[in-house]
């Protein structure tokens, strides 16, 4: 064999490598511009509720996010393939305020439902699931419990902070894009939302549960503040639970992902 078509089928390996490796990770869409509150990468879109060390003011009450709903799109329809994957995660701390296990709590997610699209994707095993709210558009609500619910006391000390963050580490060859981030109260309603550029709107005050096995009368309780308190350690990476379905997925995605486009 010549020289030449050794370097020739060489160079066209290393391409096929670079290919494979590209596919293998979806990236988020780096949002420029955003507001001092929205850190943006290819890997997280992180929004922070509240932390004096980054000049974050208490815009609101962490005790009063019940849930949350992230609405995501694929910004390259063509190559879509549903393959979007990752978690959605609260930190919060310091430990001496929260739960050790709070300055990471991860929820994940894999794939999508799409019917427009004939696409299910979706790991059943996952605890959050994104389903189509428009073209190439998907939504996910996840409310929260004791095990991943954000701490108001964090805003009892002066290092402390809550954030909440979207992951992003599947196969999709299609960069995906945060559309928006709601604040859900106890009743799974809306009452504040973050748009793609990170600036935060009140959409109503957030409802409390009723209590109606107690004695009324015509007091009304003054509404609880948030304590919290701690020193912000650095957050653990925490991506143990999706990230290992998300490394077979890799594999699998590597093998097909180059020879398929969206028509």
């Amino acid at each position: 064999m010549k020289i030449a078509k050794i370097l020739s089928a060489a160079a066209a390996c290393a391409v096929a490598a670079t290919a494979l490796a590209v596919s293998a990770s979806a990236e988020l869409t780096v949002v420029e511009g955003a507001a001092a509150e929205l850190a943006s990468t290819t890997g997280r879109w992180a929004y922070t509720i509240y932390c004096p060390n980054e000049n974050v003011p208490l815009n609101i009450n962490p005790d009063d996010i019940k849930g949350v709903r992230f609405t995501i799109k694929a910004d390259e329809p063509e190559w879509f393939e549903g393959q979007t994957g990752g978690a959605i995660i609260v930190s919060c701390g310091p430990v001496s305020v929260t739960p050790e296990d709070h300055n990471w709590a991860s929820t994940g997610y894999w794939g999508v439902i799409d019917e427009d699209l004939e696409l299910d994707t979706h790991d059943d095993t996952a605890a959050v699931q994104f389903t189509r709210v428009g073209d190439y558009t998907y939504a996910a609500t996840l409310m929260f419990d004791d095990s991943n619910r954000p701490y108001g006391e964090v805003t009892s000390v002066e290092d402390g902070w809550c954030k909440i963050n979207l992951d992003e580490w599947g196969t999709d060859m299609s960069a995906m894009s945060v559309v928006s981030l709601e604040l859900l109260d106890a009743s799974g309603a809306t009452f504040a939302t973050v748009d793609a550029m990170g600036n935060l709107s009140m959409d109503s005050a957030p409802s409390t549960p009723s209590t109606p096995d107690e004695p009324s009368d015509n007091n009304t309780a003054a509404p609880s503040t948030p304590s919290n308190s701690g020193d912000k350690g650095s957050p653990d990476t925490g991506v143990a639970g999706v990230a290992a379905a998300a490394g077979v997925a890799v594999l699998a995605a590597g093998a097909v992902v180059l020879t398929k486009k969206r028509k």
